[in-house]
């Protein structure tokens, strides 16, 4: 290690081995570097150049001086014990660095601002070099442009803590930084500035214990790379806990250190499974619940240490036709929330590929349904009612808010009772009833109920009809009351799920109700021939003007040329002749038994009224076996 010998003033080289000997004790001096000019440089020392006459040799016989004093036989400093002419040298001293100010007998910090300016407003605390020339030493020492005492690290760590935000165990090492999370130590370093931006990572390598090579001119990428570096040997999923500022979307990594800042309370709690690197994208595992179209939130093993009762939580965006993910702000402060403990158990465990650089960005697409065609077998003499789950502009969209999940909405074929009894020769195929949601992963996915399901019977005999008024007050109330009962059933999602109780054969329609799962990648176009019904789900391009969709709940977060949602067409085609085949089969397989099925009140969810019974082991079957129909199932 190359010094300056603090009464000579010339160059002394130490091997490494024997820098622990007393006589070997050296002080290191911090400091706001000036004009290139002024400062004592390596040249000027190993060339024995004139260098008298620099206006920073004050400050550097000054440090010699007092180094000396300090009982100090060698000194260094950073503007002359570098050749920074060598890139091999200058890798090794910048690696080396925090090691080498921790070692030192003393740090010697100058504030040639003080007292011009009082202690802490000295523009030494703005740096970032100064952050491990503050932490790394032992023992360091405060001194103002006279060379006057000013107090000692220890004596003002205090102070300096609620300055910088650095604990004062860590001032004073009885903890090492990396008992503190990533982004606590990334938090230190936000509001400091270097004059290289690459300095802005690289000041940070002893402070998270890297080594890595400089590349200058590289810019942000160093804080990128230096990002990598941590994760590839840490669990901390603190690193992705920062506050998403101006950007609607971006990566999981940070672009600077100043993205970090208010982070110094985020702290990091047992549980992460660890994540991995491979070709431009970070694989990680995480606990999610659906939250708006396309986005999860995910929720990160950390906590703020002042709401450890809560977990922070952030959300990623599916990018189009990939499995790859983005982070979106989804017009929450810092694209953060706090997730309570007690919801925690709520969530399911999801692998996730997420872009470091993303190069694109996701689709508009609104969360919830165009049902632009209603025209299923019946239609003729009926009035399709929608019921949406959150207010809409449009009567012909469904729409979810955001952190809601499930049923978007419901059609309700309003029409002549006789239409749909199941005395009727039309009753089988003729639809009353849609409801139209989303699953975990966003598949769309769609209830279709036809008459029968107006009613509870018993071995063929109705015993309770709910007349056309009743329905219509179902319908009101559920819009007037958003938290009524009543409501809170027609928008369950157990249907979803295929958890409720929905009878069903093999073919799915014969007790009435079918359900239709939309692989979202590829959509649906195609006939169900046991209904006569003609189905198209598409994600399209939305024909609503912006300002409207500007007023929706679930709105798009995205700028781009086109809005997206998923749009139902649902037409009438006659491919054959059900009603005879279904009755027939009801007819045969009922025969002495207790037919169950579910009214309208639960609308597939069971109900414990008493009037349903289960008599027959078949029954009980046909109760847990749900038909899912898919594309196997269109014609």
């Amino acid at each position: 290690m190359r010094f300056i010998n603090a009464t000579t003033l010339q160059f002394v080289h130490v091997p490494d081995s024997e820098l622990a000997f007393e006589e070997n004790k050296y002080a290191v001096l911090s400091h706001r570097w000036g004009a290139a000019s002024d400062e004592i440089s390596f040249q000027d020392i190993e060339e024995s150049r004139d260098y008298l006459h620099k206006k920073g040799f004050a400050k550097f016989k000054g440090f010699c001086d007092l180094a000396f004093e300090s009982g100090c036989r060698y000194c260094w400093i950073d503007t002359c014990c570098i050749n920074k002419g060598d890139a091999m040298e200058m890798n090794e001293a910048i690696n080396s660095m925090y090691r080498w100010y921790e070692e030192s007998h003393i740090c010697i910090i100058y504030l040639e601002d003080v007292p011009q300016k009082p202690l802490f407003d000295s523009v030494w605390f703005d740096r970032g070099w100064t952050l491990q020339e503050l932490i790394a030493p032992k023992e360091a020492n405060f001194y103002d442009k006279a060379w006057q005492f000013i107090g000692s690290k220890t004596g003002l760590s205090q102070s300096l803590s609620t300055k910088t935000a650095i604990p004062e165990s860590i001032l004073n090492h009885t903890m090492k930084p990396s008992a503190c999370s990533v982004a606590q130590r990334m938090s230190w370093a936000a509001k400091r500035q270097t004059t290289r931006v690459e300095d802005r990572a690289y000041s940070l390598l002893g402070i998270f214990a890297i080594n890595m090579p400089q590349i200058y001119g590289e810019r942000e990428a160093a804080f990128l790379r230096l990002q990598r570096a941590v994760i590839q040997q840490s669990k901390d999923e603190t690193i992705f806990a920062w506050p998403i500022n101006d950007e609607a979307c971006t990566g999981l990594l940070a672009k600077s250190p100043s993205d970090f800042a208010g982070c110094n309370d985020v702290i990091s709690i047992r549980g992460s499974t660890g994540f991995s690197e491979s070709n431009g994208e970070l694989s990680i595992k995480l606990r999610v619940i659906p939250y708006s179209m396309e986005t999860y939130c995910a929720l990160l093993h950390c906590t703020d240490q002042t709401s450890t009762d809560a977990r922070i939580a952030i959300f990623l965006t599916k990018l189009s036709g990939s499995g790859e993910y983005v982070r979106v702000k989804k017009a929450k402060s810092g694209g953060q929330v706090m997730m309570s403990s007690s919801s925690i158990n709520s969530l399911t465990d999801r692998l996730f590929r997420v872009s470091l650089i993303p190069t694109e960005r996701p689709l508009n697409i609104i969360y919830g349904f165009h049902v632009r065609t209603i025209e299923p077998p019946g239609h003729e003499v009926c009035h399709p009612r929608i019921l949406s789950k959150c207010e809409t502009t449009e009567d012909s969209y469904t729409l979810l808010e955001d952190g809601h999940t499930g049923t978007a909405g419901i059609v309700y074929m309003e029409g002549p009772n006789h239409f749909f009894n199941w005395n009727s020769s039309v009753a089988w195929s003729k639809i009353r009833w849609l409801k139209f949601g989303f699953d975990d992963d966003f598949n769309p996915t769609i209830f279709v109920g036809n008459g029968m399901r107006d009613y509870l019977y018993d071995r063929g005999t109705p015993t309770c009809k709910p007349t056309s008024e009743q329905v219509d007050e179902m319908m009101l109330r559920s819009k007037a009351e958003p938290t009524a009962e009543t409501r809170r059933n027609l928008f369950s999602n157990d249907w979803i799920s295929s958890k409720g109780w929905v009878p069903s054969r093999s073919y799915g329609w014969q007790r009435g109700v079918s359900i239709l799962k939309v692989n979202r990648e590829t959509g649906i176009s195609g006939c169900l021939g046991a209904l006569n019904l003609g189905i198209s789900v598409k994600l399209l391009p939305t024909s609503i003007s912006s300002p409207s969709v500007e007023e929706w709940p679930g709105k798009p977060a995205f700028d781009s040329s086109e809005t997206y949602i998923w749009t139902i067409d649902l037409t009438e085609v006659a491919v054959g002749d059900p009603e005879a085949e279904l009755r027939a089969f009801e007819t045969e397989e009922s025969k002495g038994e207790t037919l169950t099925a579910f009214c309208l009140c639960c609308f597939g969810q069971g109900c414990d009224d008493g009037r349903i019974e289960q008599r027959d082991e078949r029954n009980r079957r046909a109760m847990a076996q749900t038909k899912i129909l898919g594309v196997e199932d269109l014609t």
